[in-house]
């Protein structure tokens, strides 16, 4: 992290005010901008910005969830780079450097596997977001653009938890393989109560009918007693980090849980 800052960021972090988490207020704007051009407007930005992604990349799908959100969004624009998006990740870089040491501690005490799932659904094609938890601290994670447009927001919903149940099923077969086997289906929790009934309840399929087979894999792996599928509050899934900026309050709360961090 420090060469990276070194490296991409040698006047220093931007001021402190805003860089408390690694997106501006601006970020989804900017982003959008950049995604409407036709042609890229700034030939000149694509190898500097392609190059602070690439650097960003391995700790946002290694060490650090709480870069994911907005590296997969600027992993969007990768052709078509703008000075704003070269300022967001002046952000991201600044807000590691003023949280620089922070990383996944995980706990000694026994924790069994737990995920959850989120979408965000405001734009044509929504944000899948999850997280796998075990021994308190994220295994893995994800923030993605979904391929398919969903029609509803269960439809998003369920395409997000179906990405996430194929991470809950490797680590449930990891788990075992070095002797600490789940005893029982794995909890995998979403906000969406018509996703959840979804999960369970084939009896949905007239409104669910034009959804491609390959994401009812959640429906598979409850039938199979691999996972269930618990109902959370917004407030208490952990999954909408990877999905939308959040303000400074929701999203060091969120960071704490999904990082096991103590302060």
């Amino acid at each position: 992290m420090r060469k990276l800052i070194e490296r991409f960021l040698p006047d220093g972090p931007l001021p402190k005010k805003g860089s408390s988490v690694p997106f501006s207020s601006e970020f989804l704007l900017n982003v959008n901008a950049a995604l409407t051009q036709a042609t890229p407007e700034y030939p000149e930005l694509v190898k500097p910005f392609q190059e602070r992604i690439g650097s960003l990349m391995y700790a946002a799908t290694s060490t650090r969830p709480d870069i994911a959100f907005p590296v997969h969004q600027l992993c969007q624009c990768l052709q078509k780079p703008t000075p704003a998006l070269l300022r967001e990740c002046d952000h991201v870089f600044s807000y590691l450097a003023r949280h620089v040491s922070a990383g996944l501690t995980y706990s000694r005490g026994e924790a069994r596997l737990a995920g959850f799932s989120d979408a965000s659904w405001e734009v044509k094609h929504s944000t899948s977001g999850w997280v796998v938890l075990w021994q308190s601290a994220a295994l893995t994670w994800g923030s993605r653009k979904q391929q398919s447009i969903a029609l509803s927001t269960c439809e998003a919903e369920i395409i997000a938890l179906s990405e996430a149940t194929k991470d809950v099923v490797y680590l449930r077969k990891l788990l075992a393989g070095i002797g600490c086997a789940e005893p029982g289906p794995s909890s995998l929790s979403t906000d969406s109560q018509s996703a959840r009934d979804v999960s369970y309840n084939p009896e949905h399929h007239d409104r669910m009918k034009h959804v491609a087979r390959r994401h009812f894999f959640v429906r598979d792996m409850v039938e199979s007693l691999e996972i269930e599928v618990p109902f959370v509050r917004t407030l208490d899934n952990i999954a909408d980090f990877f999905t939308k900026p959040l303000n400074a309050k929701q999203f060091h709360a969120m960071r704490r849980i999904i990082m096991n961090e103590s302060n």
